[in-house]
């Protein structure tokens, strides 16, 4: 019989269970049973070098679905993190739920890098990212509490530290943000595209694993199946051969 489970109830039962660890072969690192985990292992395989330093680790937050059971204990974690300041969220893409994390440190040293030494960026980071862990700010927050002035906020946005959200409001932003966007979607779009080449609409995780994706898709494979499963683009379905991963209908074509 076969039963439609969750990547992380498959992996409970069996605790021998391992995934790829990394595009050029395999590990025996224990899949993630914790949301910290979970990011820690995703923000690892994040092709740093790929994007020439161009940006810091980004994991989408459906991402770390693919690993846990209760979404929304993930969400609790997340949050937890956010507010004790090792974690940044990012509002990345059209999508509401569609939200990116780096980790504080890595956010900071990545903006201080690209920058270029710009004093109301460090001041930013400093007197305001550093002490509000908020995802968006408004213009009476930034001016009010913190002493932001118009010009201030105007070289923020140049530099990409902050996107408008709507009049008076402000979302926090990482630099070049829409190149990991085009790229991320466009593996996205690459990597279903193997599954909808199948007879069944369907393939193993572990073949999945080795197929090659175009040069352009930089994020790599075990990247974008972390993706399809925890955005629900996929069902991962527990076999006699091993996870299949299965189209959702509504994607077939």
């Amino acid at each position: 019989m076969i039963r439609k489970r969750s990547l992380m109830s498959d992996i409970c039962d069996n605790k021998r269970r391992r995934l790829n660890y990394g595009e050029n072969g395999t590990s025996d690192v224990p899949v993630p049973t914790d949301t910290k985990s979970a990011l820690a292992r995703i923000a690892s395989i994040f092709p740093t070098e790929k994007f020439t330093n161009r940006l810091p680790p980004i994991v989408m937050r459906h991402q770390i679905y693919a690993f846990m059971k209760c979404r929304t204990d993930v969400d609790k974690e997340l949050n937890e993190l956010r507010k004790k300041g090792e974690i940044r969220l990012f509002k990345l893409g059209e999508k509401d739920d569609q939200l990116g994390v780096v980790y504080t440190k890595d956010y900071k040293e990545y903006v201080d890098r690209v920058s270029r030494n710009s004093l109301k960026v460090d001041n930013f980071l400093r007197n305001v990212v550093a002490v509000c862990p908020d995802i968006s700010y408004s213009n009476t927050v930034l001016k009010q509490e913190f002493g932001l002035h118009e010009d201030d906020i105007i070289e923020l946005i140049q530099q990409g530290v902050l996107t408008c959200r709507d009049v008076g409001c402000y979302w926090l932003s990482i630099p070049r943000a829409g190149e990991f966007m085009k790229t991320f979607l466009y593996g996205r779009r690459a990597i279903l595209q193997h599954v909808r080449r199948t007879k069944y609409k369907e393939i193993l995780q572990n073949e999945l694993e080795q197929r090659k994706l175009p040069k352009k898709a930089l994020l790599g494979v075990l990247y974008h199946i972390y993706d399809i499963i925890g955005s629900d683009a996929v069902t991962p379905v527990e076999t006699s051969s091993g996870i299949v991963l299965r189209l959702q209908p509504e994607l077939i074509r």
